[in-house]
């Protein structure tokens, strides 16, 4: 559902219409000057050969201190999707389960399903705060089970789980011999900043330069896991992609070095926009208020049909995406607040006037 809006979109483009793109997660924002600059020079001086399938070492070997581990213990992959699409696909066998909380990406079940795997949904409540159930979860663990998904912040919500939380997740399914996958793409977008997260045992994480740098087309991200695990990655990557293209790893080592002054900067922005969005539509729409990212998942009242909803809201040149698209959540729509805060005002106020058209 989430890529079949996207196709809608781009057909309505093509004949002609004009689209503001609230559907897409890719922010506005440009990556740093100097790591653009890096990468121009890098490719300038060939380096746009052939490299290590686990990386350039002096990347990895920044990334390592943020994780508290060895280079040994990072691979470089093309972003955050490549990542959590192997660690799934290595861990996983035809009959087996991963257990996800929900709502979720879209890409975890399709990446299960096409492993002849079950993606086993753990619903949580927006009533709730989308906070996670651990009662639940525990039922959702069986012997099939081998990897827990922890999409902390979450995309669509923007909610993100306490630290508290996320350590009885990690010690509950470790307790029962799964092994945990952090999907930490938006980590670096936490309204109250966290460090980056330690490597520890049973805990993989991914990670990408797309949405805390902007680098959505850069295709770059990484993953830190055992060394054992490090190995077997690579082996996929020799017979896949070989490797990420030299010159954009240059641009990321460069991004790094300015981490978290870039990252304070864009998360000030997210905070910004995800103010004026609540603003607008508190007393309208439910939802939870952003803890992260640049997402808004409202809900609509029960009576009105969610698609038809988005069509108005398309008829009027706003493209978002319906819930049903993140598990089952069809009475929610996600809103990307990724665009000029007066465009986020303007694309607000036309929700309100769509939601009573319908009263």
């Amino acid at each position: 559902m989430l890529y079949e809006t996207f196709e809608k979109i781009y057909s309505l483009e093509a004949a002609g219409k004009k689209i503001t793109k609230l559907n897409v997660g890719e922010p506005d924002w440009r990556p740093p000057i100097a790591a653009i600059k890096a990468a121009q020079n890098a490719l300038s001086k060939g380096k746009d050969k052939y490299g290590s399938s686990y990386g350039e070492l002096t990347l990895r070997e920044k990334l390592a201190q943020l994780h508290g581990c060895s280079a040994k213990n990072i691979v470089i992959t093309p972003g955050s999707k490549w990542g959590v699409y192997s660690l799934l696909r290595l861990h996983l066998s035809a009959g087996d389960n991963a257990v996800v909380f929900s709502p979720h990406w879209s890409a975890y079940s399709l990446m299960c399903q096409s492993f002849g795997t079950e993606a086993r949904l753990v619903n949580l409540k927006m009533e709730n705060g989308w906070k996670p159930d651990l009662c639940a979860l525990a039922s959702a663990i069986d012997s099939k089970t081998k990897m827990l998904v922890l999409n902390s912040p979450c995309n669509p919500t923007s909610a993100a789980f306490s630290e508290g939380d996320e350590r009885k997740i990690i010690e509950i399914v470790r307790d029962r011999g799964v092994t945990v996958l952090s999907d930490d793409a938006y980590r670096g977008l936490l309204f109250e900043k966290r460090k980056d997260r330690l490597l520890e045992e049973n805990l993989l994480i991914a990670n990408t330069f797309s949405k805390t740098f902007g680098m959505t087309g850069w295709r770059i991200g990484y993953a830190v896991v055992p060394e054992e695990i490090a190995k077997k990655m690579v082996s996929l990557n020799q017979i896949t992609f070989t490797n990420v293209p030299l010159f954009i790893q240059a641009g990321a080592e460069k991004a790094l070095e300015d981490k978290e002054k870039f990252a304070a900067k864009v998360r000030k922005l997210c905070v910004q926009r995800a103010g004026i969005a609540t603003k607008k539509l508190r007393g309208h729409f439910e939802f939870s208020k952003p803890e992260a990212g640049f997402y808004l998942f409202p809900k609509l009242p029960d009576e009105i049909d969610t698609m038809k909803f988005l069509d108005r809201m398309l008829d009027s040149g706003f493209a978002m995406v319906p819930g049903g698209a993140f598990g089952d959540f069809g009475q929610h729509f996600r809103v990307s607040l990724c665009r000029e805060k007066e465009t986020i005002s303007i694309a607000c106020d036309t929700m309100v006037e769509t939601l009573e058209g319908f009263c």
